[in-house]
């Protein structure tokens, strides 16, 4: 009789660590389910993005993005900003320029802003062919 009793109570111990190993199983596979999940949006998000991107800047719509035609809406850009036409962007015209002044300086010029950008497409062209395509494009870098 004590004898059924001990197997009686490794079996139930037996059982808990099935059930409590099966649990933790199901966490697992939860967790991993929510960041697959949360992954996949992150990847959309991202790619929406890269196509807005494209958008802008691909022109002439062949599918990579040229240094001219980037530094185009470049200039495109600060001109569109510098709203009082004084060659230069204050803070209070673009909250960025603060990153982009020279040290003592509160404005980016023309030309000040047009080598930020020129350096940031160079970082985007990673096989430095001239061109940005879909596949190089981080867009956490632009």
């Amino acid at each position: 009789m004590m004898f059924a009793t001990l197997m009686f109570a490794a079996s139930c111990v037996n059982q808990n660590a099935k059930k409590k190993t099966a649990k933790k199983i199901d966490q697992e596979s939860v967790k991993a389910k929510t960041a697959a999940v949360h992954e996949e949006a992150q990847d959309t998000v991202m790619f929406k993005k890269k196509l807005q991107f494209f958008k802008e800047f691909d022109l002439n719509k062949d599918k990579k993005i040229s240094q001219k035609e980037y530094m185009s809406m470049a200039s495109a850009k600060f001109e569109q900003m510098d709203k009082n036409h004084d060659g230069k962007l204050s803070v209070s015209e673009y909250d960025l320029v603060s990153t982009m002044a020279p040290k003592g300086q509160n404005y980016v010029t023309k030309a000040e802003f047009l080598a930020h950008y020129k350096s940031k497409f160079q970082t985007m062209d990673k096989n430095e062919d001239g061109y940005v395509t879909m596949e190089e494009l981080d867009v956490r870098e632009n």
